[in-house]
């Protein structure tokens, strides 16, 4: 119920209201009486009061000063004015003051009760909306966690334009790292074997796993530094870190082994953690996590359960300096290369010449890319080839006891021709009917948006190669033919004349019926509609 004050120097106004009104059925309760407005202003604090039901004209302090004292301490209070016929500039006065409403005397009992029954509705929006605004506010608190880990994510993987929104985040968040950051370290923890490792666990065990493996990350990490570890995808965490000092920085590789400790020792699984370079502002971070991740991704030749920094990997003793980007992407483009001498200058700049070569170890991560390559590319081209397998399995084998540099290479040359023959006869048997090819799938997809890599992945070759090998046999670019090959659809459709021109426009790939006008008539010299008018 809601607490009434009433405040009058009459007496027997005081008790006609308190003896008339029904207050329980109003949802008010009466909570005291004052003669003025000096007594009844710490009434109003001590008894938690809503409504004040007061006079205007009182000795000592009247029902306007009382009003005024009141929004200063007690704004919520709700004020309901009485007064007689002659006080017109007290009532003007009250409704400056936000006062509810006023009752004039002689006091109607029907008029009070629907005056009070107005103010307890509104004190009753007020009160739901007070509840909302709490609910929505916990609701908040409790998906800070979570919307912490995605703004971090954001973070670390799309990083910021500008430093203006951090500070802001970083105090709704709960985020304990300085938006003037000095260097800032990331570090990728991958679970080995994720699938088969979580393989049959029912879904609350998995939540739980990521949870405790997250709890003993961040309990380490914070031991140590102001950061945080979150969850960026199923089975990769990340940790972000800021130094303040160089020891800080020196000490990571401690704190990060501690981490893989415990996760194997406490979790009973085994983690593979990268450790990508040092940044000095929150803009570069996706370059510290992307090389974080690409160290993580290393795993699959140096082996699991392990530390991997980029420095490890990209030392190189003697003056040899790696010129080629290694992963299995570039692996397999320089596969695709039309002469062999390509692929034999691309492994030969990797291993480097003399005493500068590469060490045994970058060397195996060489091999270990180009295996993958051929196997990929073939399967790619679904090139199947009983030698090139054999080959494999037995380079595979004698990897890890291969120990110069030269042998490595003429093993892997060797492996690598093999491939290469196979991807050359699929590729001479292929670009004889590659023009074909090409028209076939613009003729079956014009409708859509098409690009010239989607046309070139149709046919497994690059989007270069096809541009030239179009041009040379056809004379045309692939764009020509395709607009030749939507404006004959056009001018099939045109000869339908339950087809409107817009519809038309749309069928065979375009969104603009203005361009799809101007392109028709560009071409043959009519637009759509002088066109469906000619004779056939």
């Amino acid at each position: 119920m809601y607490r009434v004050l009433i405040v009058d120097d009459e007496t027997s106004v005081r008790s006609g209201l308190r003896d008339c009104v029904d207050w329980a059925a109003l949802g008010l309760e009466l909570a005291g009486e004052a003669e003025d407005g000096e007594i009844a202003l710490p009434l109003v604090a001590a008894r938690s009061i809503h409504i004040v039901l007061t006079d205007v004209r009182m000795p000592h302090m009247d029902g306007i000063a009382l009003a005024e004292k009141l929004r200063e301490t007690h704004p919520s209070v709700k004020i309901i004015m009485i007064s007689g016929f002659g006080d017109i500039d007290y009532l003007k006065s009250a409704l400056k003051l936000d006062a509810i409403d006023y009752i004039l005397k002689p006091v109607r009992l029907q008029e009070l009760q629907e005056v009070l029954a107005r103010v307890v509705l509104l004190l009753q929006e007020e009160d739901e909306a007070r509840h909302n605004r709490l609910a929505q506010q916990m609701k908040l608190n409790q998906s800070i966690p979570l919307l912490r880990e995605r703004y971090l994510t954001t973070l670390v993987v799309d990083g910021i334009r500008s430093h203006e929104s951090l500070e802001e985040k970083f105090q709704l968040l709960n985020i304990d790292l300085p938006v003037q950051a000095a260097r800032l370290g990331v570090f990728v923890i991958r679970i080995d074997d994720y699938a088969a490792a979580l393989a049959g666990m029912p879904e609350r065990e998995k939540q739980l796993l990521s949870f405790a493996l997250l709890n003993i990350s961040e309990d380490i990490v914070k031991a140590a530094y102001c950061g945080h570890t979150f969850e960026t995808k199923p089975g990769e965490y990340v940790g972000l870190v800021h130094f303040s000092a160089d020891h800080e920085e020196e000490q990571l590789f401690t704190t990060i082994e501690e981490c893989r400790n415990q996760m194997n020792r406490l979790l009973k699984i085994n983690v593979t953690i990268g450790v990508g370079c040092t940044v000095r502002d929150w803009v570069s971070l996706p370059e510290a996590y992307r090389t974080a991740a690409e160290a993580a991704e290393h795993r699959w030749f140096l082996g699991k359960n392990q530390i991997i920094t980029m420095d490890s990997l990209a030392a190189v003793p003697g003056p040899h300096q790696q010129t080629v980007q290694l992963d299995v992407r570039s692996c397999i483009s320089v596969l695709k290369a039309p002469n062999w001498e390509t692929v034999e200058r691309y492994v030969s700049e990797a291993f480097g010449k003399g005493h500068g070569a590469a060490p045994v170890q970058h060397g195996r991560n060489l091999c270990m890319y180009m295996i993958i390559a051929c196997s990929e590319l073939l399967l790619e081209l679904d090139a199947s080839a009983g030698t090139v397998q054999t080959s494999e399995r037995q380079l595979m084998n004698r990897l890890s006891g291969i120990e110069t540099v030269a042998e490595l290479k003429l093993l892997l040359l060797q492996h690598v021709r093999l491939a290469y023959d196979v991807v050359a006869d699929k590729r001479e048997h292929k670009t004889r009917n590659v023009v074909t090819l090409i028209k076939s799938y613009i003729d079956e997809h014009f409708a859509k948006d098409l690009t010239i890599a989607e046309i070139a992945a149709a046919v497994y070759l690059t989007p270069t190669y096809i541009c030239l090998l179009f041009k040379q046999e056809t004379g045309l670019t692939i764009n020509d033919y395709v607009i030749e090959a939507r404006l004959r659809k056009a001018k099939q459709l045109l000869a339908d004349p339950s087809y409107k021109t817009y519809d038309i426009c749309y069928a065979v790939g375009y969104k603009d019926p203005s361009y799809f006008s101007k392109l028709f008539k560009k071409h043959t010299g009519l637009t759509p509609s002088e066109f469906r008018e000619m004779p056939v």
